[in-house]
């Protein structure tokens, strides 16, 4: 019998975190692969100076059977470096885990995912739950009951990596809610056209959970960030709502999801007036995010690839431009 443990890739992504911050991340994902072989990227968008300091750590939190890399990506988007992971950094064997930059996850935690992925034949993607945050009890038993992804800490499997290249998904630029469309792609089998929604198609893990630093303590710094994700959520609302009309209303497939969010909001807004307006009375601030939108942005810096600061040179492979 062969027993021999296939390797994980790790993706960490991180944008605002402080270095310290970061470090207990990388720290706390090392030991949680254990004796397992692991290729753990460290992300960084946005925040060079971030970036550069975290380089230079990394050397003293490098070693064991993780090999670490850290790259820096020009855009400050985290659906741009999900896209420069999947098609251009990922090594293209083993279970990928998702780990947000500030999240601390449990020793068990990537063991207990992979093992339910594994143990799971349906599945293309398996979460952890949260245990920690004011609403943290409300949406873990919301996950047990209704599935899908948290973006602290996720899994996809080898198949579904591979299947979302293939299939030629990429999240659009600029979308809040990466987390619910990955989810959605994934239930729908990589195959909206042809498949029907399958909430088993992720396995969600209650033993697998990671650790907040301060995210219950009242801070002027928390106060300011839950106020940002209220405007967000608004954003994530119409954004939840063009990705259901593309997936499963019309059933399109992946390769024709527009490339940023401000296209698939505003062309469903377009050809949806009256369900956009009904939205805005709910809640005005979806009106406010939409008349946000409405100027187009500039992505020029996702055309450039991701630096390599840090690892072996023999692990930089990093694929074609992606066009």
């Amino acid at each position: 019998m062969n027993t021999k443990l296939i390797p994980w890739s790790l993706a960490i992504f991180a944008a605002r975190e402080t270095p310290e911050v970061l470090a207990r991340c990388v720290r706390a994902a090392i030991v949680a692969c254990g004796k397992r072989q692991a290729s753990l990227d460290v992300l960084i968008n946005g925040n060079l100076a971030l970036a550069k300091k975290f380089a230079e750590m990394a050397k003293d939190l490098d070693g064991g059977g993780a090999k670490l890399r850290v790259w820096a990506i020009e855009a400050p988007d985290k659906a741009h470096t999900w896209n420069e992971y999947v098609y251009r950094i990922w090594d293209n064997a083993g279970t990928a885990f998702f780990i947000d930059g500030y999240a601390q996850v449990r020793p068990d935690a990537l063991a207990a995912i992979d093992h339910r992925l594994m143990t799971t034949p349906d599945a293309l993607g398996a979460s952890g739950v949260p245990t920690s945050g004011r609403s943290a009890a409300a949406l873990r038993e919301q996950m047990l009951r209704q599935g899908g992804i948290h973006g602290n800490l996720y899994a996809i499997s080898e198949e579904g990596m591979q299947g979302i290249r293939a299939a030629g998904f990429k999240l659009p630029l600029g979308i809040y809610r990466t987390d619910p469309l990955i989810g959605s792609v994934l239930m729908f089998r990589l195959d909206p056209s042809n498949n029907t929604w399958d909430p088993r198609r992720i396995a969600v893990e209650s033993s697998a959970t990671w650790h907040v630093d301060g995210i219950e303590d009242l801070t002027l710094k928390n106060v300011k960030s839950h106020f940002k994700r209220i405007l967000r959520q608004a954003q994530g609302d119409l954004e939840n709502r063009a990705a259901r009309d593309h997936l499963a209303v019309r059933g399109l497939p992946l390769t024709q999801m527009p490339k940023t969010v401000r296209e698939m909001v505003l062309q469903w807004i377009d050809a949806h007036p009256d369900e956009a307006r009904s939205l805005y009375m709910k809640n005005p601030l979806r009106l406010h995010a939409a008349r946000r939108m409405r100027p187009p942005q500039d992505w020029s810096s996702a055309k450039r690839a991701p630096e390599l600061l840090y690892g072996a040179p023999e692990r930089q492979r990093v694929a074609a431009n992606l066009g």
